[in-house]
């Protein structure tokens, strides 16, 4: 596991001592990498993202490092072979990133073989998996942290897992927040609530409403206020 202790701290007097005490470790932008496979929540624009970036893994690594170039090296990668390996090449140049790492669906033992070479400082386990409370979460929690990484849990419905998996055994959420109120089921407010109260870490995934949002300062203002480390330049 990589160390960083030299990102800024999230500002005082906002959340609880413990949360800030976790974050502190935290960078304060990561890249993310939904578009890389095409995900579906940039509807049309899907096939096209998955041409260019998974079925091209050159564009992905020229991206990583000009992401590195511009003083973001944290990645919020999804873990498949191609964005492993094209990771991997931009930190033969760039040297070591920042990595918290979402495992995909499927065999999760032979997931995290793959991604352990990058050795994430975060592995989360697939949002569809946590939303419903899969039964095997407490053993793929062991497996993260056997690895040596600190285990997360991403969610598409934070107003309702978080709450229900805070007694477990995550160190962070993976969790949509944005001004628009985009993917924060089942509410804006119970999410907002959730994310309050837990002393978990948390790292806001769509911040940008999967494109619908520009970059503005307000945009990551209200991220800000809410929680602290925020995944964004690829949105």
């Amino acid at each position: 596991m990589r160390y960083y202790r030299d990102f800024s701290k999230p500002p005082d007097g906002r959340g609880n001592m413990h949360k800030r005490g976790i974050m502190s470790d935290f960078p304060k932008l990561m890249l993310g990498t939904s578009p890389f496979i095409g995900a579906g929540q940039f509807g049309s624009k899907s096939p096209d993202y998955r041409r260019r970036f998974f079925d091209n893994p050159d564009n992905m690594t020229r991206l990583f490092m000009h992401s590195a170039s511009l003083g973001v090296k944290a990645v919020q990668l999804i873990g498949y072979q191609p964005l492993v390996a094209a990771l991997m090449k931009a930190e033969e140049i760039y040297g070591d990133f920042f990595v918290v790492v979402t495992i995909p669906r499927g065999d999760f033992a032979s997931n995290l073989d793959l991604v352990s070479p990058l050795e994430p400082e975060f592995v989360s386990v697939h949002a569809q998996f946590c939303d419903e409370n899969n039964p095997r979460l407490n053993e793929w929690i062991d497996m993260i942290r056997d690895a040596g990484a600190k285990p997360a849990a991403s969610t598409h419905s934070p107003g309702s897992t978080i709450p229900l998996l805070d007694e477990m055994g995550f160190d962070a959420y993976l969790a949509p927040v944005n001004l628009t109120g985009y993917g924060m089921a089942p509410d804006v407010e119970s999410t907002l609530n959730a994310l309050e109260r837990t002393n978990k870490a948390v790292i806001a995934i769509k911040p940008l409403a999967a494109g619908k949002l520009s970059p503005e300062r307000s945009v990551f203002e209200y991220i800000d206020f809410h929680i602290y480390c925020l995944k964004g330049i690829s949105y």
